[in-house]
């Protein structure tokens, strides 16, 4: 069974000029443990999807299945850290919101810092890192809530390219160290051929599930060593001709 499923979504806008249909019928299973690229052409409606799937939206028709216990975590473009606050405080923000335990979530916060190469940097402010070390912080304040499923809305879109190639490896390592589930948003096929176990395309709008990939390239590589392997063009063409094919 899926951890999460999405049945029959869909999404009507409403305006003065009328109705937008922005999604329509979108069927997708989620399950456990496992890392989902979702990619389509630019205004399809895939950040909408993932604010639905995260609750941040109500779908228009259709419903979201998971059991109550599942937590979702959504992690939006931006790092939106806040500079008046330090490292540890910034990724505590959310447990001091929610008003839990803070000793056990500043321990678990520091154990996290540390694993991940940042326990030196938790007094720092935003400011005073790189910007893939915003993104590793952005992440660890994602996993401190201790979430089932992560939702990546398009996390490396403000770094440069290089800087993006390493952030990805380090991003779908802690993923997977932390056995999180994960999905991802992305418009860059590269990005999500490299890093998913399957790719969602969606069709230009209103969104629907166009087609899907199974991605077979070794997952004990890192996603910039998957990028070398010799089938990996051979994804990147086919999805890359399935999106900019018609919609049937």
């Amino acid at each position: 069974m899926a951890l999460v499923e999405l049945r029959d979504i869909s999404l009507i806008y409403h305006s003065r000029d009328g109705e937008t249909e922005a999604i329509k019928d979108v069927n997708l299973g989620i399950d456990e443990k496992e890392f989902v690229a979702i990619v389509g052409p630019s205004g399809s409606g895939k950040t909408t999807l993932l604010k639905i799937t995260a609750g941040l939206i109500a779908p228009s028709g259709g419903r979201i299945i998971k059991s109550d216990d599942v937590k979702i975590a959504y992690m939006p473009q931006r790092d939106g850290l806040f500079e008046w606050r330090s490292v540890i405080r910034n990724v505590l923000l959310q447990p001091e919101i929610a008003g839990t335990n803070m000793k056990l979530a500043r321990e678990y916060a520091e154990e996290l810092l540390e694993k991940y190469g940042l326990k030196d940097f938790e007094k720092k402010r935003p400011s005073e890192l790189s910007g893939g070390m915003r993104q590793r912080v952005a992440l660890i304040r994602t996993l401190v809530s201790k979430p089932d499923l992560m939702l990546l809305d398009e996390p490396f879109s403000a770094l440069d390219f290089q800087t993006r190639l390493y952030v990805c490896d380090d991003v779908l390592r802690i993923i997977k160290a932390e056995r999180k589930t994960a999905v991802l948003v992305t418009h860059d096929i590269s990005e999500a051929v490299s890093m998913a176990d399957r790719i969602i395309v969606l069709s230009s709008r209103p969104a629907r599930v166009k087609s899907e990939y199974r991605i077979g390239l070794d997952k004990n590589l890192s996603p910039l060593k998957r990028r070398e392997l010799k089938n990996f063009s051979a994804y990147f063409k086919n999805i890359w001709t399935d999106m900019e094919a018609p919609d049937e």
